[in-house]
C-alpha cells in the first residue's frame, strides 16, 4: 500500500491482555496514512488513572513522562504524574500531590517542568520545588487558569486560559494581552522561524502571523473542530489536533487538509471520567526514543501511539536573567539525521510531495 493511500476505519486492539480493557475502551478507531503509521501498530495504555488526565509532556533528557490530573474546581490539589514509559515495571507516582491546578505542561532542555497554573506559569526544579514563575497574573495582565503555552528559543512564550485572549510573556516577566475576542482559547503552537502561531479553540483552531514582542496579525482559520483543545506538530509540518468534543485527534497537512485521525472510544466505566464522547482525548505531545511515538491524555490517564515520523525539533530554552541556563541540543540522533536534505513533506497534498525548506519543523544533522 502506497504512502498516500489511507486505511479506512482500521481498528486495532490496544497492545495490553483483552481482560485489562473490559468495560473500560473499545478498540481505538486508527485512519491514517502509511507515510504516518505502519499497518499493524497498536495503541498502549502507559498509565491507567481513573480521573480526567491532561498536559502530557516528555523530558528529552531522560525519556520521563510528565501528565496532570484534574480533580474538582474547589481544590487546588491536583497532581503532577511522573512515569517511565521504557520501563515496564514502572507504574508511575504522584511527583507533584499539590500543583496549583496545573494543566499544560513542558519539559525543558534541562529535564525542569513548567507547568500552567491558576494564576501563573511557574518552572519546577528536577527535585520537584518551584524555580521560578514565569509569569504571574495581576503584574502586568490578568488571567485566570492558564491552560497551555508554547515557549521560543529565548525564554518567550504565549499562553492561554480558556478565555477570550492570547498572552505573551517577554523573558523579562511582563506579560501581555497580544489577542482578544477568542471563544474558549485552548492549545497552542508556536512556529517560531515561520512566525506563525496556531491556536485551538471552540470551533476549531485559528492561525495568526506573529511579529515584534508577540504581536499577533491577520487571524484566517486552519481548521474546523467542535472543541479544540491539545494541539501538536510533527517534523513533516503535520498538526495533531486533538477535539475535546469528539474524543478524537485529528491529523492535518500543512495546508489544513485533514490526513487521518485516531478516535478514542471510551465505554462507561471508572475511567470514562466525562461521559460522551467528550473528554476521550484532550491532549497530545511526541517523545520516545526517537522522538516518534505520540503521548495522549484524556479520560482514564495516559496512552501512547508509536508513529513514523518524529514532533517537529521545539527549540531550547536561551539564557536569560528569568531563564537562565546554556541552550542545549537534546534531540535524538535519529532525528539529527532525518531529512538531512533540508526539505520536508506536505502528505496528502496532490502533487507536492515536497514543500520548502521550514526551519522551525527542520530535522537537521
Amino acid at each position: 500500500m502506497s504512502n498516500s493511500r489511507l486505511r479506512h476505519r482500521l481498528a486495532l486492539a490496544f497492545a495490553l491482555p483483552v481482560s485489562a480493557f473490559a468495560q473500560t475502551f473499545a478498540p481505538p478507531t486508527l485512519t491514517l496514512p502509511d507515510s504516518i503509521m505502519a499497518p499493524g501498530t497498536q495503541m498502549k495504555w502507559v498509565k491507567k488513572v481513573p480521573q480526567y488526565c491532561e498536559g502530557p509532556a516528555i523530558d528529552p533528557t531522560s525519556g520521563m513522562a510528565y501528565f496532570t490530573e484534574q480533580l474538582s474546581n474547589s481544590t487546588l490539589n491536583w497532581p503532577i504524574w511522573r512515569i517511565d514509559p521504557a520501563v515496564a515495571s514502572d507504574t508511575g507516582s504522584r511527583w507533584i500531590t499539590a500543583s496549583n491546578q496545573s494543566n499544560g505542561l513542558f519539559v525543558d532542555g534541562e529535564g525542569r517542568v513548567i507547568a500552567a497554573q491558576k494564576g501563573k506559569v511557574v518552572r519546577y526544579k528536577k527535585d520537584a520545588t518551584v524555580d521560578a514563575e514565569l509569569a504571574t497574573s495581576g503584574k502586568t495582565a490578568t488571567f485566570n487558569q492558564s491552560n497551555d503555552f508554547s515557549m521560543g528559543k529565548d525564554g518567550s512564550f504565549f499562553f492561554t486560559d480558556l478565555g477570550t485572549n492570547i498572552f505573551y510573556a517577554d523573558t523579562h516577566g511582563t506579560t501581555t494581552i497580544v489577542a482578544s475576542g477568542i471563544n474558549n482559547a485552548n492549545g497552542i503552537e508556536w512556529l517560531e522561524d515561520e512566525n506563525i502561531l496556531n491556536v485551538q479553540m471552540a470551533g476549531g483552531n485559528r492561525r495568526y502571523d506573529v511579529g515584534a514582542n508577540g504581536a499577533l496579525t491577520n487571524p484566517r482559520s486552519f481548521y474546523t473542530l467542535n472543541v479544540g483543545d491539545g494541539c501538536e506538530v510533527d517534523s513533516h509540518g503535520n498538526f495533531y489536533l486533538a477535539d475535546y468534543g469528539e474524543g478524537t485527534v485529528f491529523v492535518v497537512n500543512a495546508a489544513g487538509t485533514k490526513v487521518g485521525s485516531i478516535a478514542f472510544n471510551s465505554q462507561p466505566s471508572p475511567y470514562d471520567a466525562r461521559s460522551g464522547k467528550q473528554g476521550n482525548v484532550d491532549n497530545c505531545h511526541f517523545g520516545g526514543k526517537d522522538w516518534k511515538t505520540l503521548y495522549c491524555t484524556g479520560d482514564g490517564g495516559m496512552y501512547s501511539l508509536d508513529l513514523k515520523i518524529p514532533g517537529r525539533a521545539w527549540p531550547q530554552t536561551g539564557t536569560t536573567a528569568l531563564r537562565p541556563g546554556p541552550r542545549l541540543d537534546l534531540r535524538p540522533k535519529a532525528m539529527k539525521s532525518f531529512r538531512a536534505d533540508g526539505r520536508w513533506w506536505k502528505d496528502g497534498i496532490p502533487g507536492r510531495a515536497e514543500g520548502p525548506r521550514l526551519p522551525s519543523l527542520l530535522v537537521t544533522p
